[in-house]
């Protein structure tokens, strides 16, 4: 479960990155997006990692009961990315918005990616 979680941690952190990307460039064409062929297709897309992500989170939450790291915590985390999916493709969303969704995404997934280094760290020093 840990290993899937890390790694669906990784690829929602790739996906952050790209959306940050995805917002500057919108911003410097000023122009609306296709919303059929570029929003729709990247929202279903990360709509589907963060649901799985959302889900195995939960869980470990609830089993491991990581330091610092709640159940609120990660659907907000899960709320932020899906908003985030869709509105930095619009140029007319505040560049604000964008950063305060990402940073808030980052932050939740790195506290996550630690702890689950620092029980498999211990996992480790008990055998």
């Amino acid at each position: 479960m840990e290993k899937e979680l890390k790694a669906l941690t990784k690829r929602l952190q790739q996906y952050n990155e790209q959306l940050l990307l995805i917002a500057r460039r919108a911003r410097e064409r000023n122009e609306e997006p296709d919303f059929f062929g570029d929003v729709k297709p990247m929202a279903e897309e990360v709509q589907a990692v963060v649901e799985q992500w959302k889900d195995a989170a939960s869980c470990w939450v609830r089993h491991a009961r990581p330091k610092y790291v709640h159940e609120r915590q990660i659907e907000a985390a899960a709320d932020h990315m899906a908003k985030l999916c869709v509105e930095a493709f619009y140029p007319s969303v505040p560049e604000r918005r964008i950063k305060q969704y990402s940073q808030a995404v980052a932050y939740t997934l790195a506290l996550v990616r630690k702890r689950l280094d620092d029980t498999s760290e211990a996992d480790k020093e008990r055998l």
